[in-house]
């Protein structure tokens, strides 16, 4: 009972020991790399499961696409052995209303514009915009099979419907919705869902569309001949169909009566105040303005001087009153300019009137536009006005009127994309989206105006736009970033606005760092530099150093990443919206590599910007520096320790291929899980592996060996079987290569780790750690030598293939996984001291709270694989062995 007790004492021990793994869990140290991505991210999930990765033969990733033109692929490659998917649009969730596109649609959305929200009786016609944002601009082709928008309303309980064809390089079309008289003169009879209180005088109608392909022709027709009348489908006269998948575009809103002219007002001084239609006028056309009185006003003789372009012609004035007011005209068009002198003279005032209203209407003054004037966009008009008795004279004021060609109803301003990640704050490389303004006319047809508009930011804190208002950016300087903020556009009278969301990286960002407390290594000595001084380990290394031989003490190695989340305010309610969810963060350490540093790099380095070595007794910082300014974006504390921790063991793995999973994660559709596990069955006579290690220390932490300088150590591969397997030397790999032979399984391959040779003290290579890999060689009939080096994975057994769907599928228990390494631990102690002796392993010198005591290597177990307990005595898995005598202390012994 006291040994089973000791067994079950020992056990808890190593179980401990093991919870306290640092953040980087063990698994296939293979790279992964994301291609014809504009924009991807790896991720972390917040309460991520910490045996998800706890296999040395797989590795389990999650990942994002933001933003692609082209179907993006992921690689995932280690030495020679690589396996590469294209990630399929069903993962990336595509909309399905571009299936038919010939280009790759992952980002196209399609955006809507009502042209104007009023509709009057005089111009029954309901006008929208359709666009497709997400679509690249500078590689789209006109005959782009794309598909048609149907638009429809549902007045008087019937549907009304217009269909136009997407088409262009941003893919778009104007559907025009014809309404009829009847439903002005009495009123519209919405459905009960559709049903809104009158607005003004007016009904609201909502709009809505769907997506369709087009007929081989080209067309978009819009129902049977003979089922439609004007577009206007009876619900009454046919039988029930099925309604369209539907998206609501917006309302507009109908008045029975006629649209009224637009007017903007210009005060002159206190007396006199000018109306200024807004409407667009055409060479021919005539506009007219109202000089009226403010109900203040007592003023009853003054001159009204006006000076226009010479194009523009004053063709008439007319007094409102010939009762009450007398006007006395000076006019003169001349090839430079027009001017008028209207003398105005009240002869019996109404002052009743003047009170009953704001403004008191005296003249009409006809402005026309010359026939070969050649005048477009907006015309200034001057106005002041002089009163000769009390000698006084106003400020000079200045109206427009617009000129077009073309008779425009709205314009609408056109981004590539929707969305702006702001990476400028990490890279300090601007990053801007092009823009387009077009012009509608009253026939539906699309004008370019971009070169004739003004534009301005409605928060440069949040987004900016150029100069010349074709595209918007960010340069790093902003503040903020916000869900929908606005850049407001301007053509002749028009104003639009383009709304984006700007996602912007949440500060200060995350540093993440698999063991922030750093030791050294005891007995691997490595080559330093001759104005470092080396960290003596002993007398006999004093005398290495006085023969010149320039070797220190290793320094544990760490990964680093760095991760954010991208986040923009939401509009009105103060609240963070997130690019991703809440539960995400993004690996962005490719972004920032560049301004990564350590404050103190005596203490500790940075190699590659992913891994953290240490160099000397110390604490110091991680740093991540802003591009732009000398603010720090995120940092971390490292201590890099005195004391020294041993090599517990290798965990070794043999890879002869590697095989690629993709899922969809089981929470949040737009992450992808990806899955890559090492075939460690060779099947064929000549074919080729690889091994892959990972070292224990006994602080309990782990790292991959292969993040380690290659200078600073060797590997010797040797095969315990001639018959199974051979090693040979290869030049195009780091390590020797494993070749099958002949039939057979087990423990067959052993590895050994050794110091650099400029380090060595004897002429006996000192071995840091040994571990052993297991075999399978298993041949299949007609499969030949050609054949075997490929990355054929049909040979991974069904047990892996659950093993990997239930790492990619469960949701982690810490606390029942350590239950389950106590359990499984304990009895394989029990088990193996009942058959053999074992030589007891303690560390000698090690970090009190990190320490790793233990009895045995029969009172550990190997790491937990997900969804399986490791067997016992099973060489791939990471395990503390008895610790055999080294040359040294064979040598002491024998003295």
């Amino acid at each position: 009972f006291s040994g089973r007790a000791a067994s079950e004492t020992e056990s808890r021990g190593i179980v401990d020991s093991l919870q306290r793994f640092s953040s980087l869990p063990a698994y296939l140290p293979t790279s992964f790399h994301i291609a014809d991505a504009e924009e991807a991210f790896f991720l972390k999930e917040a309460n991520q499961d910490v045996t998800r990765n706890s296999s040395l033969q797989a590795r389990v990733e999650s990942f994002f696409i933001y933003r692609a033109r082209t179907p993006p692929t992921i690689n995932a490659s280690y030495g020679p052995f690589s396996a590469e998917k294209t990630i399929p649009q069903e993962l990336l969730l595509t909309s399905p209303a571009f299936g038919n596109v010939e280009k790759f649609p992952f980002n196209w959305k399609l955006k809507s514009h009502i042209l104007d929200s009023s509709i009057y009786s005089n111009r029954p016609k309901v006008q929208t915009l359709f666009y497709i944002t997400g679509m690249d601009w500078d590689d789209s082709d006109p005959e782009e099979n794309l598909p048609c928008v149907k638009m429809f309303a549902f007045p008087e309980a019937r549907e009304v419907a217009a269909s136009c064809r997407l088409q262009g390089d941003p893919g778009l079309c104007v559907a025009e919705l014809e309404l009829l008289p009847e439903w002005f003169s009495s009123g519209l009879d919405l459905e009960p869902e559709e049903e809104i209180p009158a607005i003004l005088g007016g009904t609201a109608m909502e709009l809505f569309f769907t997506l369709y392909p087009a007929d081989q022709a080209g067309q978009c027709p819009l129902e049977e001949e003979g089922k439609w009348e004007n577009n206007i489908h009876s619900g009454q006269d046919s039988p029930q169909q099925v309604p369209p998948a539907r998206e609501r575009i917006g309302s507009v809103v109908v008045y029975p009566t006629q649209d009224d002219l637009k007017w903007s007002l210009v005060n002159l001084d206190e007396n006199v105040v000018i109306s200024v239609p807004l409407n667009l006028i055409r060479e021919g056309d005539t506009a007219t303005f109202l000089v009226s009185l403010t109900s203040s006003s007592v003023a009853d003789h003054f001159t009204l001087r006006i000076k226009a372009a010479a194009g523009v012609k004053i063709s008439a004035v007319r007094v409102s009153s010939d009762q009450q007011w007398a006007v006395q005209e000076e006019i003169d068009s001349s090839s430079e300019q027009t001017t008028a002198a209207l003398t105005c003279v009240g002869h019996h005032p109404d002052t009743q009137n003047r009170a009953n209203g704001t403004f008191y209407e005296i003249l009409q003054v006809d402005f026309g536009i010359d026939n070969s004037s050649g005048l477009a966009g907006a015309q200034p008009i001057t106005w002041q006005v002089e009163y000769p008795v009390e000698d006084a004279m106003s400020e000079l004021a200045v109206s427009e009127i617009f000129v077009s060609p073309t008779s425009f109803v709205g314009i609408v301003p056109l981004a590539m994309d929707t969305e702006v990640l702001n990476t400028a704050v990490l890279t300090g490389k601007a990053v801007s989206v092009p823009v387009k303004v077009v012009g509608i006319q009253e026939d539906g047809s699309v004008v370019d105006v971009l070169e004739a508009v003004e534009c301005r930011s409605a928060d440069e804190d949040v987004v900016k736009v150029s100069n010349h208002c074709d595209s918007i950016f960010v340069n790093g300087k902003e503040m903020k970033s916000k869900v929908d903020t606005t850049v407001n556009f301007t053509h002749q009278h028009f104003t639009s606005q383009l709304e984006v969301t700007v996602w912007a990286p949440r500060l200060p960002l995350q540093i993440e760092i698999s063991d922030t407390e750093l030791s050294q290594i005891k007995g691997w000595r490595i080559p330093v530099a001759s104005n470092r001084r080396p960290t003596r380990e002993s007398e006999d290394e004093e005398d290495d150093e006085k023969r010149g031989k320039g070797c220190s003490l290793q320094y544990q190695h760490a990964t680093v990443r760095v991760l954010t989340q991208f986040v923009a305010e939401a509009p009105d309610l103060g609240q963070l919206s997130y690019m991703l969810g809440p539960d995400w963060q993004l690996d962005i350490t490719d972004l920032v590599a560049e301004f990564m540093k350590v404050e103190e790099p005596r203490i500790a380095q940075l190699q590659g910007g992913r891994t953290l070595v240490g160099r000397e007794p110390g604490i110091t910082t991680v740093q991540v520096l802003s591009p732009l300014s000398d603010s720090i974006l995120a940092e971390k504390t490292v201590i890099v320790l005195d004391d020294r921790v041993t090599i517990a063991d290798l965990g070794v793995q043999l890879v002869a291929g590697l095989s690629l999973a993709l899922q969809p994660h089981r929470a949040d559709k737009r992450a992808i899980v990806s899955a890559v596990s090492a075939q460690d069955v060779l099947r064929a006579p000549q074919q080729e592996a690889i091994v892959s290690s990972w070292i224990l220390f006994s602080d309990g932490s782990v790292t991959p060996l292969d993040i380690y300088d290659p200078k600073d150590f060797s590997v010797t591969v040797s095969s315990l079987d001639e018959m199974v397997v051979s090693v040979q030397a290869n030049l195009q790999s780091r390590w020797p290569v494993v070749v099958a032979q002949g039939e057979g399984q087990g423990p067959l391959i052993k590895l050994e780790m050794m110091i650099s040779e400029p380090c060595q003290k004897t002429k006996r290579k000192s071995v840091l750690a040994v571990g052993k890999g297991n075999v399978k060689v298993r041949f299949q009939p007609n499969i030949d030598e050609h054949q075997g080096g490929t990355n054929d994975i049909e040979g991974i057994s069904r047990e892996y293939k659950d093993h990997l769907s239930n790492s990619i599928e469960r949701e982690g228990n810490q606390e029942r996984a350590g239950q389950e390494w106590f359990q499984h631990g304990a009895s394989v102690g029990h088990e193996e001291r009942s058959d053999k002796s074992t030589t007891p392993w303690s560390p000698q010198e090690g970090k009190d709270k990190k320490s790793l005591k233990s009895g045995g290597a029969d009172a550990f177990t190997s790491f937990p694989t997900q969804g399986k307990l490791p067997e016992p005595n099973n060489p791939s898995d990471l395990t503390v062995t008895s610790r055999g005598l080294t040359d040294l202390e064979i040598g002491m012994y024998a003295l």
